[in-house]
């Protein structure tokens, strides 16, 4: 039967603020409210629990929750791969392309519009091709006469 940790030991309390401080990780070693075994750690706008499992070879084993870029989760995690993990820089998502044709509709019956015919909304060559496409999926408007 396994012992489970009841405190983490202040030696791996001080490695990981060592680690994180020479990352430039703002790090004050305070609990986690209602928890005996995890700190909390803020950077870049994310915050990381880092909830001490066991040490290994004299160096502490984490299990680290968060989000990150390429994280991979998983059970433990030294020390040195928590820091890295938490210190991976945050991607710029790619900006919204600019619609050329506000106008006009990006779809017609379903079917995705080529930018030629969303270029010429208002012309009748786009009339000319919004009806093919009718007559193509079967939505001719009814013309005949009603008696």
């Amino acid at each position: 039967m396994s012992v489970l940790p009841r405190a983490i030991p202040a030696k791996f309390t001080e490695q990981l603020r060592a680690a994180l401080t020479a990352a430039g990780v703002d790090f004050t070693p305070t609990l986690k409210p209602g928890t005996r075994l995890s700190y909390e750690v803020t950077h870049l706008g994310r915050t990381w629990e880092l909830r001490y499992t066991l040490a290994h070879s004299g160096e502490a084993v984490w299990k680290l929750t968060g989000e990150g870029p390429d994280y991979d989760w998983g059970p433990g995690r030294f020390t040195s791969e928590c820091v890295e993990a938490i210190t991976v820089p945050m991607e710029e998502p790619e900006p919204e392309p600019v619609d050329p044709h506000p106008a006009a509709p990006r779809t017609h019956l379903g079917f995705e519009l080529p930018e030629f015919v969303r270029a010429e909304w208002g012309t009748e060559r786009a009339e000319w091709f919004r009806l093919g496409l009718a007559a193509a999926v079967g939505k001719l408007r009814d013309t005949r006469p009603r008696t």
